[in-house]
């Protein structure tokens, strides 16, 4: 029996200098609380009340700052009844408290809690009483138990940022708190410090006996008759002191609804902890495949345990049949690069898709509507792989649910990121045992979940950051990453991979020779600007994973508008550049200029234009350039999305947006791909088929026009293998005028959804590009909120795109069309009207002796 006691709580605030030893001053307040439900970050209540103004928007996250230095009381009464007190134990349970809290049940202290990375859990019975109970937390931000002194070994830390739009982000005391490290601030987020109870707070009345826990483990697949071994892994609890308890354990497993096996077992439980091992053969079993390689079949997992007097029900769970091998074998014919391959049902994946941040820089307000549509857009953008950054929060059972239905693995970091972190302190490494020990448990049902990861670019720190310092040789975090993390993996969670870092691999951590990269400093963080807005640049990766590397680009204009609060949109404004990423540094004006227009006097709506395009086909080239290195197994781009509106990383924003570069990321991963590049005097095609299908089609290649006058091209029969990635043609490149023509290679079959491949060898902005003559056709009400429509051309159109709605779905927009190519586009507009009228095709046409459109 589960109560859950998360509606009308009241919040009040005191000064730092209340102590947990003043609960009988606070108790005695009768003014002055808010009303509150959970889970409650103090910022809530303050902006509902309308005692702060919403910290996200203009220049107001700096007046809510004083929040950070106030201790916030939570109470809260509640009623039990007598049978609820006649179990054996009552265990309350807070999911989350951010991140000093003390608690008291009926002015009992029940302790001092200092994570907010896993719950709070006591035995109340003996605490609680019939009728009117009371509970009182104390929590605050935390970083007024540090001091100087405290960080003696720790100072290092390389997010610290300060100027006069930003202000001050970045804390050296973060590496004492275990809390998301980014609430104090990052190139991509405000400084808005969270304090309060981040999740569910409960109440279990176990009677005698329960399941603690279930553990599922993939054991084996037969390919030959589809069958596949499952373990499972009973944790029983007989709360007797001192006698043997006979019941029976039933375990089902259904697959949507129907009933696919049941065991049931006689279990004698001694006093304690017990654990029963059952073996399941499941035949005909739906195998769990990343999103494009198959689908997602979920079983349904079901338990009880009873005696003649009693039974229950543990909570039922989904579960995915796969199998999961990290490959790092050597790489044929190197002696000292290893492959970095995740392997699922024993077929070789490219993680492909991006990294993910906390949706909201005040994370316990994000909905289980916008974790559905961040990750329905992932899945729709062809992703099959998140990771989950360090530097963030372990996220609510939501994210991980709709990871495992929509087929997106996750590569999950353990919360340590730029930093090192007091891992000589006996208090700090229980409590990073406490926490990676309950997430293991927690996590590891989850057939999404593909890895755990020590840190975030903490080992690249120790090479090359913190050996300078008078604690260069204190490798603060180390034990933590290195003993603590791998024991506790190995534990709770041996079919999932562990990694120290990332990067990490090879003698340098951040080396290419092995393990995962992170693709900075030759690129976007170059010092010279024009390595940083040259796509042909990622043609030169030899890294074995890319993990992290990005462009950066703005929001949509409704979404701008939204952040500026009403006041007028000037890239000169000090509030512009408060909601410009740090390490922009006119890097988007440079890329516009080089591949656009002059951007001397540019009108706010061509800046977001032109930026987004730039954004746009940055990752996409860089992402197909990774995706064409055989020897490469994965691209992962920073970062999917946002904790705020900036101009910035991601390619769908705070809002739940998609900005312009989302579509090209789109293209750039559909799982069956054309790609072509010019190496060594030759175009070399990279096929793509993550399918499970054998594909075979009539390829035409070759050169064409932009104005449509003709072509040079042959034509080549391919069959694509499933699950494949490999060179299939070879031509010489030809000579052409660059500025008139462009190579390029298409599926001739009508039926085909393949898109073509192109290869300019100009920027944009030197393309000799006539008016394409679009046209809008056969225009159809598929169902209310979607409509579709077929664009076709006469001459080459360069990022087609239709002006209409920005919250406004299409199944693709700012595409490139061929000369007299056609592409069907569905529109989901939901409730926003939609007449034909509206759908207007336009493209990208330079007008080049005044440089603009």
């Amino acid at each position: 029996m589960k109560l859950l006691i998360n509606e009308d709580w009241q919040l009040t605030s005191e000064p730092l200098y209340r102590q947990a030893a003043d609960l009988w001053y606070v108790k005695q307040k009768e003014q002055d609380w808010l009303r509150t439900n959970l889970p409650c970050d103090v910022h809530m209540p303050l902006i509902e009340q309308g005692i702060i103004a919403e910290p996200l928007v203009a220049d107001q996250c700096f007046a809510s700052e004083w929040t950070e230095n106030r201790s916030w009381w939570f109470k809260k009464t509640f009623v039990l009844t007598e049978e609820q007190l006649c179990s054996e134990q009552m265990l309350l349970q807070f999911d989350s408290l951010d991140v000093e809290a003390d608690i008291w049940l009926n002015d009992c202290h029940l302790g001092h809690h200092r994570s907010a990375f896993y719950p709070f859990a006591c035995d109340v019975k003996g605490k609680a009483q019939p009728g009117v109970n009371q509970l009182f937390v104390r929590v605050t931000s935390g970083l007024e138990h540090y001091s100087e002194n405290d960080l003696a070994l720790i100072r290092e830390a390389k997010v610290v940022y300060k100027n006069e739009q930003i202000g001050h982000r970045g804390d050296h005391r973060r590496g004492m708190l275990r809390k998301p490290q980014y609430v104090w601030g990052w190139d991509w987020g405000p400084r808005v410090v969270t304090c309060g109870i981040m999740g569910e707070v409960s109440i279990t009345c176990i009677h005698s006996f329960h399941i603690r826990d279930i553990h599922v483990t993939t054991t084996r697949l037969d390919a030959e008759d589809t069958a596949a071994s499952l373990q499972f892994q009973l944790e029983l609890e007989n709360l007797h002191p001192f006698q043997t308890l006979e019941t029976e354990l039933k375990l089902e497993l259904l697959f949507q609804g129907d009933q696919v096996q049941i065991i049931q077992k006689d279990c004698c439980l001694r006093s304690g902890l017990n654990y029963v091992t059952i073996s399941m053969q499941v035949f005909d079993a739906k195998l769990w495949w990343p999103n494009g390689m198959g689908e997602q079949p979920l079983y349904t997992i079901r338990a009880s345990l009873q005696t003649s007097k009693h039974a229950v029900e543990y909570p039922s769970f989904s579960f995915g049949i796969r199998t999961l091998h990290l490959n790092m074998d050597k790489i044929p014919e190197s002696e000292e690069e290893r492959s970095f391959t995740f392997e699922i049902n024993g077929v070789s994946v490219f993680s492909k898709g991006g990294n993910w941040i906390p949706a909201d820089a005040i994370y316990a307000r994000v909905t289980d509507a916008k974790y559905k549509a961040l990750l329905s857009e992932a899945k729709e953008a062809n992703f099959n792989m998140l990771r989950v950054w360090g530097g963030g929060i372990y996220e609510r059972d939501i994210f991980y649910d709709k990871c495992d239905e929509y087929g997106i693995l996750i590569w999950h970091d353990f919360m340590f990121t730029c930093a090192k972190y007091p891992d000589h302190l006996a208090w700090f490494r229980d409590e990073v045992e406490r926490e990676m020990d309950y997430q293991t448990r927690r996590l590891r049902n989850h057939c999404a979940l593909a890895l755990w990861c020590g840190n975030n670019e903490n080992h690249w720190g120790f090479e090359e950051w913190w050996n300078e310092t008078e604690a260069a040789d204190f490798y603060g975090g180390a034990a933590c990453y290195n003993d603590i993390a791998p024991r506790i993996v190995q534990q709770n969670s041996p079919t999932i991979p562990y990694w120290n870092s990332s990067p990490y691999g090879g003698a340098h951590p951040n080396g290419t020779q092995a393990g995962d990269t992170h693709h900075w400093n030759d690129c976007m963080m170059h010092p010279d600007m024009e390595r940083r807005i040259t796509p042909e640049e990622y043609d030169k990766v030899t890294a074995k994973f890319v993990s992290e590397y990005g462009y950066i680009g703005p929001c949509r204009k409704a979404s701008t508008a939204i952040y500026h609060n009403g006041q007028k949109l000037d890239r000169e404004s000090k509030l512009w550049q408060l909601h410009n990423n740090i390490f922009e540094k006119d890097t988007v004006l440079a890329g516009i200029n080089k591949h656009y227009v002059d951007t001397v006097h540019l009108e706010i709506d061509d800046y977001l234009l032109y930026a987004g395009l730039c954004q746009g086909f940055m990752l996409a080239y860089s992402l197909e350039a990774i995706r064409a290195k055989l020897f490469c197994s994965g691209a992962l781009f920073w970062m999917y999305n946002d904790c705020w509106g900036e101009v910035g990383w991601s390619i769908i924003d705070y809002y739940a947006t998609r900005k312009i570069s989302y579509y090209f990321v789109k293209r750039a991963l559909a799982p069956v791909k054309l790609l072509i590049r010019e190496q060594d005097g030759m175009i070399q095609l990279t096929a793509i088929n993550e399918t499970s299908t054998v594909i075979r089609e009539t390829l035409e290649y070759g050169l064409v026009y932009y104005d449509g006058s003709g072509m040079e091209a042959d034509e080549a029969e391919v069959e694509l293998s499933p699950f494949s990635r490999e060179v299939v043609l070879q031509w010489p490149s030809p000579s052409y005028p660059s500025r008139e023509a462009c190579i390029f290679i298409r599926a001739l079959s009508e039926s085909s959804e393949i898109m073509p491949a192109i290869l300019h060898s100009e920027v944009f902005r030197n393309l000799n590009l006539p008016d394409p003559q679009l046209q809008v056709s056969n225009i159809q009400v598929i169902e209310p909120g979607l409509t579709r429509c077929t664009v076709s051309n006469k001459a080459f159109a360069h990022s087609v795109y239709f002006g209409l709605d920005e919250t406004i779905q299409l199944s693709d927009e700012y595409f490139d069309l061929l000369p007299g190519e056609k592409r069907d586009i569905t529109i989901r507009h939901g409730e926003i009207a939609l007449i034909p009228d509206q759908i207007v095709p336009r493209s990208i046409i330079l007008n080049h002796s005044e440089g603009g459109l």
